[in-house]
């Protein structure tokens, strides 16, 4: 399998600069293109140091939340405990695979910022733990950190620094919600995933109860450009009226749309050229009808407000969305909503670990609901009730699984609910849905 799709020339290749290079994966190509020079520097720069520059830089957690990098590297502090880095590769979100990209592309890129920031934490220990289905990635990334290993950049002296940084890769076994941190941390302990309550909070009582911090794929391959170039270097990357998102994102495209793939632009980027020049637009004939912009989990757009946001944290809460972990799923005006809901909600229902009990009845109840309006069975009550339990699911559970099965449903109904209206049979009874849900007047 190639890579997805040519450069674009309004992209800006960061992360994803060696993409499509099969040099680019081996160890002696990584050094070539200028590899393990970030890490060389680092191992010399007391953590602190290194704390802070990633601070400056603005770098933001990019599997979805959004927290401050050096932020949370700062939690941790010279204490003389045992610390612990988790790499979360468990990408699993539907319309999601970033992070694939770059461990099949740039493995070597992965691992040096893996040891980076095990450095940067005081850690010595470091896991990545990867999505079971990712059969090809797990191969580069176990094949590079054995590279790693044999050229003497891990071990029990990384680079003839006299410090130890040991990297452990670990293949899940293909449940979603170990992509929830503490889930994953029980994972890796040998417990079932099911996601921790916090506080504790990983970075006071992580894996195996000690102080630990986790960082996604793309976050951690972010930081040796970061120490490389320098903060500024990276701020420069961004619309400057927004210093809170910073720096180059990478996007992942399917669905209705001429070229799909992945594609990396600044934060602020506009949406309506992201979608229409960069990715083409829907095919030949069709109208975009609906957009998810930040994988499956966040609220839809329709096309009119895709078409004015911007392509950054703020960008996205503003047109009443959020960025997420940047995967693009675009609908085109061909697609049933409510058949495309219901398939979110089932795969979530499937997913959940049946802790919470809003979280175990309720995505399998809205489920059974979706499915029934989908196959014209449905009643107007139904919407009354889908709402009732979407609206108790949210913010109520230890993690936010039962939220990422509402929200679908929640802004599908306010955006869309003429069709699900179309699949109710005129004989059944009409129930009205609280006015915030109502689709706006003509």
């Amino acid at each position: 399998m190639g890579y997805p799709h040519p450069a674009h020339p309004r992209e800006t290749p960061i992360l994803s600069r060696h993409f499509g290079d099969p040099g680019a994966r081996s160890l002696e190509g990584w050094r070539e293109r200028g590899g393990y020079e970030a890490l060389r520097q680092a191992l010399a720069t007391d953590p602190q140091q290194l704390q802070a520059v990633v601070k400056d830089s603005g770098l933001r957690g990019r599997g979805g939340a959004g927290f401050p990098t050096g932020m949370k590297w700062s939690f941790m502090k010279p204490d003389g405990k045992v610390h612990y880095l988790c790499c979360n590769a468990d990408e699993s979100e539907p319309g999601t695979f970033k992070d694939r990209e770059i461990m099949r592309w740039t493995p070597h890129a992965l691992v040096e910022g893996v040891a980076l920031a095990a450095h940067a934490i005081y850690a010595e220990t470091a896991y990545i733990y990867i999505r079971g289905e990712f059969t090809e990635p797990y191969a580069r990334v176990s094949r590079a950190v054995e590279e790693a290993y044999a050229a003497g950049i891990l071990g029990a002296d990384a680079m003839g620094s006299g410090r130890r940084v040991d990297v452990h890769v670990h293949r899940g076994a293909g449940a979603y919600i170990c992509g929830e941190e503490t889930a994953l941390m029980n994972s890796l302990e040998g417990r079932r995933g099911n996601p921790r309550i916090k506080p504790p909070f990983p970075a006071v009582a992580g894996l195996f109860g000690q102080p630990t911090t986790i960082n996604n794929v793309e976050t951690l391959t972010a930081v040796p450009h970061i120490i490389r170039h320098g903060a500024e270097w990276y701020r420069q990357h961004g619309r400057p009226d927004n210093p809170k998102s910073v720096g180059t994102k990478l996007f992942s495209v399917c669905g209705n749309v001429s070229r799909p793939g992945l594609y990396e632009v600044p934060l602020g980027f506009p949406f309506r050229d992201f979608l229409y020049d960069v990715c083409g637009g829907a095919p030949s004939g069709r109208e975009i009808k609906a957009v998810i912009p930040g994988g499956s989990s966040v609220p839809i757009l329709t096309r009119e407000e895709a078409e004015g946001a911007l392509m950054d944290y703020e960008g996205f809460v503003a047109a009443g969305t959020m960025l997420g972990s940047g995967g693009v799923i675009v609908f085109d005006d061909r697609q049933d909503m409510v058949r495309q809901i219901a398939r979110l909600t089932r795969f979530y229902a499937h997913e959940s670990c049946a802790q919470c009990t809003q979280c175990r009845e309720g995505t399998a109840w809205i489920t059974r609901i979706m499915e029934r309006i989908r196959d014209g069975e449905g009643t107007a009550e139904d919407l009354d009730t889908l709402v009732s339990i979407s609206e108790n699911m949210s913010g109520k559970t230890i993690c936010v699984l039962s939220d990422s099965c509402a929200t679908p449903v929640l802004s599908g109904l306010k955006k869309f609910r003429h069709e699900f209206e179309a699949r109710i049979a005129p004989s059944r009874s009409t129930v009205a849905v609280p006015g915030a849900l109502r689709a706006p007047a003509a």
